[in-house]
C-alpha cells in the first residue's frame, strides 16, 4: 500500500480515506473478484455499468485540458482520454465477446442509479471546479484501483483458469499504476498555489469519489437497478 507523505495534500487525501479503502478490500464483490469465485452475471453487470463510467470518466479530462495552460499537460490530458477509451475499454470487449455481448448491446445498458450519481459527482466538479479539482475527483479511480489490483498481486498468482485473470493484470500492472501517479504529481505541484477553502473542496471532491467507489462494487454486487 502507497502511504503518501502527510505534509502533502495528496497524503491528507490519502488519509481520508483509509476507512474506505479498507472497507472495499473487504467487501464481498472485491474479495470474490480476487479469489476468482465472483458469480459471472455479477461481473457481466460491473463490466457493463463500468464502460458507461469510462465514457463520462474521460470527459473530465476533456475538460482538464480546456483549464490548464501547460502544453505538456494539455498533451497529457488529451493522450489519457485515448488510453482511456482504448485500453481500459478493449478489456470491456474481450469480456463483452465472453458473455455474447455485441458493442451495440453494451453501449444499450441502463446506467445504475449509483453509476448515474458518481459520473454525475465527476462532471459537475470537472464543470465548474479548478484544475486541482478536477485533479482530485478523478483520482481515486485510478489511485484505489492500483491499489486493490497490487492488493491481490501480493496474495499470489492468480489461480490457472481464474476467469478475471485479465481485469487482475491490469489494474495491477506497473503502467496502470503510472496514471495515478502522474495525477498525484501534477496536484501535489498545485497544492502551494491554493487557498485552504480550495483545497477543502479539493479534499471534499477526492473523498466523495472514493465513497463512490466502494458504493461501485456494491453496486455491481447487488446488481443495482432502478426501483420505478
Amino acid at each position: 500500500m502507497i502511504t503518501a507523505p502527510a505534509a502533502t495534500l495528496t497524503g491528507e487525501m490519502w488519509d481520508a480515506i483509509q476507512p474506505i479503502l479498507r472497507a472495499q478490500y473487504e467487501h464481498p464483490f472485491v474479495r470474490a473478484l480476487g479469489d476468482g469465485s465472483l458469480p459471472r452475471e455479477n461481473f457481466e453487470f460491473y463490466i457493463r455499468q463500468d464502460a458507461l463510467y469510462l465514457d463520462q470518466f474521460a470527459k473530465a479530462f476533456a475538460f482538464a485540458t480546456t483549464k490548464t495552460s501547460d502544453h505538456d499537460e494539455m498533451i497529457h490530458f488529451g493522450e489519457t482520454i485515448v488510453r482511456t477509451m482504448e485500453v481500459e475499454k478493449s478489456l470491456h470487449a474481450e469480456y463483452g465477446e465472453q458473455f455474447g455481448l455485441t458493442p451495440a448491446e453494451m453501449a444499450a445498458t441502463t446506467m445504475a442509479p449509483t453509476n448515474y450519481a458518481y459520473t454525475r459527482h465527476i462532471l459537475s466538479v470537472a464543470g465548474s471546479g479548478t484544475i486541482a479539482e478536477i485533479l482530485a475527483v478523478v483520482l481515486p479511480c485510478a489511485w484505489i484501483y492500483s491499489e486493490v489490483g497490487k492488493h491481490f498481486a501480493a496474495l499470489g498468482q492468480p489461480m490457472p483458469g481464474h476467469p478475471y485473470e485479465d481485469w487482475l493484470k491490469l489494474y495491477s500492472s506497473p503502467e496502470f499504476e503510472e496514471v495515478g501517479r502522474w495525477l498525484r504529481e501534477r496536484l501535489d505541484v498545485r497544492a502551494p498555489e491554493i487557498g485552504p477553502a480550495e483545497r477543502q473542496r479539493c479534499v471534499a471532491a477526492f473523498v466523495t469519489s472514493a465513497r463512490y467507489e466502494y458504493m461501485f462494487w456494491d453496486m455491481a454486487w447487488r446488481r443495482e437497478a432502478w426501483p420505478v
